[in-house]
């Protein structure tokens, strides 16, 4: 069976990829035969047909997920020959998971050929392309709720006329606005102080004056930023996002992405991406911190701590 996945609004696409390996992992819960290749990466077609020839483990059916099949017209060559050797479009013991972040019309001008192969009609095929109006605003909320959280309608709207319609932006936006709000409603003051105020803080500089042990000018940062009347707790949400991204980008830097795959893949700017690899932390003392950071975001919400106090010692 072949599934294929593509559009424009990549996020959209991720999320329901994930989805479907969520829905494959209940019914197979060892998860030994999820198979996931980049195909941009030259080393793995190989792995992909050794994947398709070997046997499953445990008689299970195997998802074999695969992105980037467009990237180059070898690879595509190789994907509609495999199909066709091996019959995958009917194999009832694989599903070939297909995903790419592109219009018909760029993959048509890549591969016509794959692609008339990947979305025959006995195929899965779904199609993301960007949301807009009331669809757009029903996924936010949508977004909102399966954090735990919700948004009234003048917040909503200002969220969406400030950051539009791209689906990465908004969830960037959504994650901050949640971590903020916690179990509860945001509302448009939120929005007024998050994401109006978002490029105004250098979360950056604090950070590396952390990481390079530089504790006045750390100090001084933080100092300057309470003394204007920076909210403590969008502080600590903005190091903990932060602090996130980080993790991230150190993570796929590991696994040999390069800084424009990783922006591509994480749809954060690349100057963020340079920044986070080029950052003074380990990813043992990230990982570190980032769990301090949400003890001490559980704690202040518990009414455990004084907010203040704990930015300051972190800092220090």
């Amino acid at each position: 069976m072949i599934i294929f996945l593509y559009g424009p609004d990549a996020y959209r696409l991720q999320e329901t990829k994930q989805n479907i390996i969520k829905e494959y992992l209940k019914k197979h819960s060892s998860g030994v035969n999820i198979f996931d290749f980049d195909l941009s990466d030259t080393s793995s077609m190989a792995r992909l047909l050794d994947t398709i020839k070997s046997s499953s483990f445990f008689n299970e059916h195997k998802l074999i997920a695969a992105s980037n099949t467009f990237s180059k017209k070898t690879v595509a060559d190789d994907i509609i020959n495999l199909i066709s050797v091996y019959g995958l479009a009917s194999a009832s013991d694989i599903t070939l998971l297909f995903t790419e972040s592109g219009s018909a019309k760029d993959l048509t001008a890549k591969n016509s050929a794959l692609l008339k192969l990947i979305t025959d009609k006995k195929n899965i095929v779904r199609t993301f392309d960007p949301l807009d109006g009331a669809e757009s605003a029903k996924w936010v909320r949508e977004q909102f709720e399966s954090r735990g959280c919700s948004i009234d309608r003048e917040a909503l709207n200002k969220l969406m006329g400030t950051v539009g319609h791209d689906s990465w932006a908004l969830v960037n936006e959504i994650e901050k606005l949640t971590a903020y709000a916690g179990i509860g409603k945001v509302g448009i003051t939120d929005v007024d102080l998050l994401i109006n105020q978002s490029k105004e803080l250098n979360v950056f500089d604090l950070i590396d004056a952390i990481g390079s042990q530089n504790r006045k000018k750390a100090f001084e940062l933080l100092y300057r930023e309470l003394k204007t009347g920076r909210d403590p707790y969008y502080i600590l949400t903005m190091i903990i996002y932060q602090f996130r991204n980080l993790l991230t980008v150190k993570d796929l830097e590991s696994r040999g992405l390069r800084e424009a795959d990783i922006s591509k893949k994480t749809q954060l700017h690349p100057f963020v991406v340079k920044k986070s690899i080029h950052s003074p932390f380990n990813t043992r003392v990230m990982t570190e911190m980032y769990s301090n950071l949400l003890a001490i975001d559980t704690a202040f919400k518990n009414g455990q701590i004084d907010l203040l106090d704990s930015l300051y010692s972190l800092v220090v």
